[in-house]
């Protein structure tokens, strides 16, 4: 099949083209700039997704069986601009204009999303649990879960746990890292966190293709919880994370009730909640 793939040139998404392509399926991959991957079946198009006409223009010049939306601002190192507008223009205007070019040319849409989304919430997620974002993140990307399910008639939602790859663990990192590389922690005994290696992002965006579409949402997440312990350890045999800090949990959950009383539900509450209370979607 001819597979639409935005965020083409990301993080991820070269490993996703890969994917598709060693498959058998053809490749057009969007991206605001050039990928250096070449394959016979991959056609790259470098294209602005806010331009609703472009982006539209671009259905209508390619035969499209299935789209993956997977283009979004996620990360903000090296970014300028971490503004709400900034976060709304990329992950909800974006995908809007990507969504209506779908339902106009029937195309199934694959709406890659976070469990960021969910936000504040304790106890196991379920795809029917209410979502309480609080990053300009998680609250971008459930508007535009919204906006989809207005908008698409046949669609699924796959909500990513935190992705790492081989050479990019940034999201793990925050996990057990203060400082990378020397100054490491953990909080009690160690906590145990749901994340998702990229080869598992890339076989469920691939398997997706010749699924049917159903239009529900999933967690997507490695079988095998993230174990701070373990990680230390290896950390530490590899000459990194010389000092590892070691914070009782009550004194955590103390610091979050005083941030929480002073700063609401925020940026800061929101990263000591993660670190107290991790994503479970299974007991």
């Amino acid at each position: 099949m001819n597979i639409l793939v935005t965020g083409s040139a990301g993080m991820i998404g070269g490993y996703v083209v890969k994917g598709l392509i060693e498959k058998g399926h053809a490749v057009i991959g969007v991206d605001r700039r050039a990928s250096s991957d070449q394959y016979q079946a991959f056609h790259q198009v470098v294209l602005d997704l806010s331009s609703k006409t472009e982006t539209m223009s671009l259905f209508d010049e390619y035969k499209i069986d299935r789209a993956i939306h997977l283009a979004a601002l996620a990360h903000t190192a090296g970014v300028k601009d971490t503004s709400w507008e900034a976060f709304k223009k990329v992950n909800v205007d974006c995908a809007e204009n990507v969504f209506e070019a779908c339902e106009k040319h029937h195309v199934p849409v694959l709406f890659i999303s976070t469990v960021d989304a969910i936000g504040m919430v304790k106890g196991i997620i379920r795809p029917e649990t209410e979502l309480n974002p609080i990053s300009n993140y998680g609250k971008s990307k459930a508007m535009a879960e919204t906006r989809l399910k207005e908008i698409c008639g046949e669609w699924n939602i796959y909500r990513f746990s935190p992705v790492y790859t081989p050479s990019q663990k940034r999201d793990i990192e925050k996990r057990y890292y203060l400082k990378y590389p020397n100054w490491a922690y953990k909080i009690g005994e160690g906590g145990r966190f749901e994340v998702l290696n990229v080869n598992g992002a890339v076989a469920a965006m691939v398997d997706w293709v010749e699924k049917k579409v159903d239009n529900t949402i999933h967690v997507i997440k490695d079988q095998e919880l993230l174990d701070v312990n373990d990680l230390i350890n290896r950390e530490k045999a590899e000459g990194r994370a010389k000092h590892v800090l070691r914070f009782p949990r009550w004194m955590v959950v103390c610091g979050y009730s005083v941030v929480k009383l002073i700063f609401g539900k925020s940026n800061k509450t929101y990263l000591l909640f993660k670190a107290l209370w991790p994503f479970r979607t299974s007991e």
